[in-house]
């Protein structure tokens, strides 16, 4: 959809919502308040009339300088002033070692995108094609392979189907600032960008007027290799859909024979491609060949594993499985009285492993998943909640004679980090339940008996 009364850039923002993928869908865009998104913001004001949706603008402050209240304030007024729906959403980023604080901050922003926006929003962000040309050179940097060389794709998933959108990635920041001195703008200067310790100002001040110096056309040119290698992207990844339906075993698993038949290429692509479905950071080239090294030559009784960033990848079986990493919950423990419980209990347990509720009943059948149901003679009794045993016998109802605890996890091949986060029920010092394996036959319910019902809502 065009209108020729509109300004080229409304346009160019006109038309790209239009496409069929964003018919009705709410747009959000991620307001700043510098020039670029200034100019998108005051773009979607011209064109919201053409638009079949609502237009809403988030601002989030970081918190990172002393500017930033009066830059919430400002661009509320601008947003008001162009009647267009606003939020600002403040934040806080606390610095750890070895993060980058350009990431926690992306990731804030993100974060507060996602809880600021429908479930099926198009985020709009005023990346344009200086910034390609910055993340392109950053990724050379860094030594990426095509995912990083792809740079900025105009549109890309974000979370719960919504999609993150850059209109002006093909306009240049000239383009951008002209718009603005025709249109009287006024806008934010961060600070920030005048310091040339962070990567991107460096380049943006530094380095990239020397190459338009020598070669005048570099951003288009830089913008269409990134496309090329968006193409190849998607070439590469359709092969790794392919093996990876020959390797995985589960979503959090491959056979490690199946993967060692694949070329040393395949298989470091399907492991990349593995890792990104799994919703973590792309790995090296050299953690792969750690990883590589240390779990396919390990010998069949070893479990070795590999941290890779904020995740694990273990051998177990001969399996290769993805995990976080987990913190220590050995020393975690919650006691209560029967009685008590019968009147209804919210156990929160530890490390997101989620919540365990607990309530009366006396139905047996037709119980829902993740739900348990034990038995009980005193209602005086003590039930227990731990995860550390010291390897009692039990008895579940898949076995006949009594076994130790950890020779029954050996049994159903349950892997070695899991059974660390295994909520595990005593009453009056018997193990009564694995949750959720297994209950104990001493404890299990019978028809219109008196039982005790719990519930594991699990987070996702």
């Amino acid at each position: 959809m065009t209108d020729t009364s509109l300004n080229p850039l409304c346009q160019q923002v006109l038309s790209f919502l239009s496409k069929d993928e964003f018919a009705n869908k709410p747009v959000v865009i991620a307001y700043s308040g510098g020039v670029d998104s200034q100019v998108l913001l005051h773009c979607l004001a011209q064109i919201k009339d053409f638009l079949i949706t609502s237009v809403h603008a988030v601002h989030v402050n970081h918190g990172l300088s002393t500017n930033a209240s009066s830059w919430q304030k400002f661009t509320k007024q601008q947003a008001e002033q162009l009647s267009i729906s606003y939020v600002g959403v403040e934040v806080v980023i606390q610095k750890h070692s070895g993060q980058s604080l350009e990431a926690l901050a992306r990731d804030a922003r993100y974060q507060a995108l996602t809880e600021n926006s429908a479930i099926n929003s198009v985020v709009l962000t005023a990346h344009h094609q200086d910034d390609q040309l910055e993340t392109l050179l950053l990724a050379l940097k860094r030594g990426s392979g095509i995912q990083g060389l792809s740079a900025m794709q105009d549109v890309r998933s974000f979370s719960d189907n919504r999609v993150i959108a850059r209109p002006f990635l093909s306009i240049s920041r000239k383009q951008i600032e002209d718009y603005a001195k025709l249109f009287k703008l006024t806008w934010i200067e961060d600070e920030s960008n005048n310091n040339q310790d962070f990567d991107r100002n460096f380049l943006r001040q530094s380095i990239i007027p020397l190459l338009e110096q020598r070669w005048p056309q570099i951003k288009k040119t830089a913008s269409r290799s990134a496309k090329h290698c968006q193409q190849a992207q998607v070439l590469v990844e359709q092969v790794a859909v392919t093996d990876l339906k020959q390797c995985q075993t589960a979503t959090d698993s491959l056979s490690i024979d199946l993967l060692k038949e694949l070329s040393e290429q395949r298989l470091f692509n399907v492991l990349r491609f593995f890792i990104k479905i799994n919703n973590k950071l792309a790995p090296s080239e050299k953690q792969l060949q750690e990883v590589v090294k240390t779990c396919f030559s390990a010998k069949e009784d070893k479990n070795p594993e590999v941290k890779v960033g904020d995740f694990y990848l273990r051998r177990f079986k001969n399996k290769l499985f993805i995990s976080d990493v987990y913190a220590d919950i050995s020393a975690w423990q919650k006691q209560f009285c029967i009685a008590d419980l019968r009147q209804g209990k919210v156990v929160e347990l530890p490390d997101n492993l989620g919540s365990l509720y607990f309530s009366a009943s006396q139905q047996t059948e037709n119980s829902k998943e993740n739900q348990f149901l034990l038995t009980y003679v005193d209602e005086q009794a003590d039930l227990k909640i731990v995860f550390k045993h010291d390897n009692p016998k039990c008895l579940p109802d898949f076995r006949q004679q009594r076994r130790e605890l950890k020779k029954v996890l050996q049994e159903l091949q349950i892997p070695r980090w899991q059974r660390k986060r295994l909520p595990l029920v005593f009453i009056n010092e018997q193990l009564a339940a694995v949750l959720p394996l297994f209950i104990d036959k001493d404890f299990t319910a019978n028809t219109n008996q008196k039982c005790l019902s719990i519930t594991w809502h699990k987070k996702n």
